[in-house]
């Protein structure tokens, strides 16, 4: 999908297929490695066991473009096509040519060697490519070259590659031509690169394989131990403009490695907004150039400093302000207002304490004041709640609740209210979001240095009724809506912003009833909290899952 009018390698797959039998090809494999997931070509395909569909691209946990559920890695395809759709889908930006040359070495090539296609057609667009303003990538020319000739093993070398995207024309340019090369037969050697996957590509990876591996046994096998990895990007990186990002410059040269073209940089506005009240002295600070593909991680240590690895450590005075926040905050409290699975107070205490409650897939990391909260209250409030996506890694197939920002007395929506500290609702908007990294070498949590929400903002919305996060725009609960005062403490939830509404309106985004585990959960909240009995919370979740916009 995206901005293409025609489907040009499912058409050509569709022709080959059904209308020349005579050239003998009865099976296909098709490579995307386009950054957004091939959705259109796996509908085509996804009961056809002559295609074998193979799609790697950002995911987002569903927030990236297209910005739905079936780029997951559990549609693996239906009836006699099972097992023939592959998707693997990053969790985040910055993956470069180590993570795609993972992927291909323990998933796409190993199935490819089992499944034996007539020919092989390449979905290339290249807006995962270093210095692509929309892809938030950085796979290299050289990088892209390798992925080819990994390729050119199969079907006797019968390759057609059909460029299909990529918004930096020098990238693009330089990455055809390295492709080009390699289909043409010149000599190509490959550095291995510098930078590690991220320890998330291995995750991705290993959860493919798992779901595949019943139809392809070659994935059974276990991944090698002691894995060199990378720790995911910082939030500052992640949601850093694309702007940002090189236009092309750095990437002439296709036998050179990652090239060294940025130094740190925070693109997080509230980030930005403390560190210039901090008037840090620029001299003092040691910068070692990486490449835009660096991680950043933030540690308390006296320097600054980029190393090869991509890790970043911030100045000990960075880490002196991440305290502060946290203990101006910790002296305000907020009444957290939860439409959603956090009615039920079990599972609200995992974003306070951590861990999973009943019916989660995956656990939460807690926040760092475990304190429960001071006080739990309901009340209704004149908003629509509405259940958006379709997947989400904690709660499988089905939406998620969301309340509409806008106003409507005609509707009446039940919310459980936590009195918490304005520090504690920050930690659960961090996890909310997927800002809180999680270090998979030593097993540390680490939060952002500087808060979303603070006494200004709180202030602000009191005047506005909301704030919309720029920051984590495009997340999916990245407005923060002011319901008004209990106690002379204002009530704050966190939900869509308002140009998702038109997107679900539009059918851009998903409207999807919720999975049975999920909607169990907010039952459980109102029938505990003693809103509603069972039937009457089947019958509040059901009539809201069941409307239009």
């Amino acid at each position: 999908m995206g901005f293409c009018l025609f489907n040009n390698v499912a058409v050509a797959a569709n022709y080959l297929l059904n209308d020349r039998p005579d050239l003998g090809i009865k099976k296909i494999l098709i490579v995307d490695w386009d950054v957004h997931h091939g959705n259109g070509t796996q509908k085509m395909f996804y009961n056809d066991p002559r295609v074998l569909f193979f799609s790697v691209h950002r995911f987002d946990y569903g927030s990236f473009y297209p910005s739905e559920g079936d780029g997951s890695h559990c549609f693996i395809g239906e009836e006699s096509g099972k097992g023939y759709n592959i998707n693997v889908p990053w969790e985040h930006g910055k993956c470069g040519d180590a993570d795609y040359i993972a992927a291909w070495d323990h998933v796409l090539l190993p199935v490819t060697e089992a499944f034996d296609p007539d020919i092989i057609l390449v979905s290339a667009g290249f807006d995962a490519a270093l210095g692509d303003p929309l892809g938030g990538c950085c796979i290299t020319p050289n990088g892209y070259a390798l992925l080819l000739t990994k390729l050119l093993g199969f079907a006797k070398g019968r390759i057609v590659m059909a460029l299909e995207g990529g918004y930096n024309l020098r990238s693009i340019a330089n990455s055809v031509f390295a492709c080009a090369k390699v289909l043409l037969g010149d000599k190509f050697t490959f550095s291995s690169p510098e930078m590690q996957p991220f320890e998330s590509t291995w995750r991705v990876i290993q959860a493919v394989r798992d779901e595949l591996k019943t139809y392809w046994p070659v994935l059974s096998s276990k991944l090698p131990e002691n894995l060199s990895l990378r720790i995911k990007p910082s939030p500052s990186e992640l949601y850093a403009s694309s702007d940002s990002e090189p236009d092309g410059e750095d990437v002439d040269e296709l036998s050179g490695a990652l090239s060294s073209v940025n130094v740190i940089q925070f693109a997080d506005d509230a980030i930005s907004e403390h560190l210039s009240k901090m008037k840090l002295d620029e001299e003092n600070l040691a910068v070692k150039t990486a490449s835009s593909c660096s991680t950043a991680e933030h540690h308390p240590t006296d320097s600054v400093e980029v190393d090869i690895d991509g890790s970043v450590v911030l100045s000990k005075r960075i880490s002196d302000l991440s305290l502060a926040w946290r203990s101006d905050l910790s002296r305000t409290h907020v009444w957290y207002a939860s439409f959603g699975s956090n009615m039920w107070k079990p599972r609200f205490l995992c974003y306070i304490q951590g861990g999973k409650a009943e019916g989660m897939s995956i656990p939460c990391c807690g926040s760092r004041d475990t304190s429960s909260p001071r006080g739990t209250m309901w009340k209704t409030v004149p908003h629509r709640l509405l259940f958006g996506r379709s997947f989400t890694p904690c709660w499988g197939t089905g939406g998620v609740a969301f309340l509409n920002p806008e106003i409507n007395y005609n509707e009446k929506s039940y919310v459980c209210m936590y009195k918490i500290t304005l520090e504690q609702f920050n930690d659960i908007l961090f996890q909310e979001n997927r800002l809180v990294l999680e270090d998979g070498k030593n097993g540390n949590v680490v939060y952002p240095d500087s808060p979303l929400i603070g006494s200004y903002e709180v202030e602000f919305m009191s005047t506005n009724k909301a704030i919309h996060l720029e920051p984590i725009k495009d997340s999916w609960y990245s407005n923060v809506l002011y319901l008004g005062d209990e106690d002379e403490l204002p009530i704050l939830t966190m939900t869509c912003p308002s140009s998702d509404i038109e997107r679900y309106k539009s059918g851009e985004l998903p409207l999807a009833p919720p999975s049975k585990t999920y909607a169990a959960t907010l039952i459980k909240g109102l029938v505990e909290g003693k809103q509603l009995d069972a039937d009457g919370g089947a019958s509040y979740i059901n009539a809201a899952a069941a409307r239009g916009l």
